[in-house]
């Protein structure tokens, strides 16, 4: 298999799972280098491919997964266990945090996908800061932080920001997208 082809079966993996593959999973199913896809990815990316790098690994956006109502909400915690319960709560009542984003006082905005969905997103992404010896990207900022998220349904917006305000992490919140 070449380079070309290898590249057409990583898009057909990636339309074919719904959830994250790492590009570890796709160096072994391949028999290549996890620098390889790595690779593979962006040149894919510059081509046009909507391929997401989430912290669980790539994922292609589905259609249906684009046309769910959104929101942006301002958080801030300052301790592990306040970031595992913000989550917890967005993904236990339904939402889903598509990313995170912080403002550099120096370097201006950092952005990053998150994708987390379920609670065993929340446990590998915590999982995965600790392995790395990593904080969150929100250490930058005191805690502060704004995350897109998604839901069903504009209640299920509704409650996800009422349970987070009701914890104290909620800071406010932007329109809807």
């Amino acid at each position: 298999m070449n380079a070309a082809q290898r590249r057409q079966a990583i898009m057909r993996c990636l339309n074919r799972e719904p959830d994250a593959i790492t590009a570890s999973a796709l160096a072994a199913t391949f028999s290549v280098s996890r620098q390889v896809i790595v690779q593979d990815i962006a040149i894919l990316r510059a081509g046009g491919a909507d391929i997401l790098a989430t912290p669980a690994g790539y994922i292609v956006p589905r259609a249906s997964f684009l046309k769910r109502p959104r929101r942006v909400i301002c958080c801030k915690h300052e301790r592990e266990e306040q970031m595992v319960e913000e989550l917890m709560t967005i993904v236990r009542l339904g939402g889903c945090a598509v990313d995170v984003t912080v403002e550099h006082p120096v370097y201006g905005e950092f952005k990053a996908m998150l994708m987390v969905g379920t609670e065993r997103d929340v446990r590998r992404f915590i999982a995965r800061l600790r392995e790395n010896g990593a904080g969150p990207l929100s250490a930058i900022t005191g805690g502060l932080h704004l995350h897109m998220i998604e839901a069903d349904s504009e209640e299920a917006l509704d409650k996800i920001v009422a349970a987070l305000a009701k914890a104290g992490i909620l800071q406010m919140q932007g329109e809807e997208q």
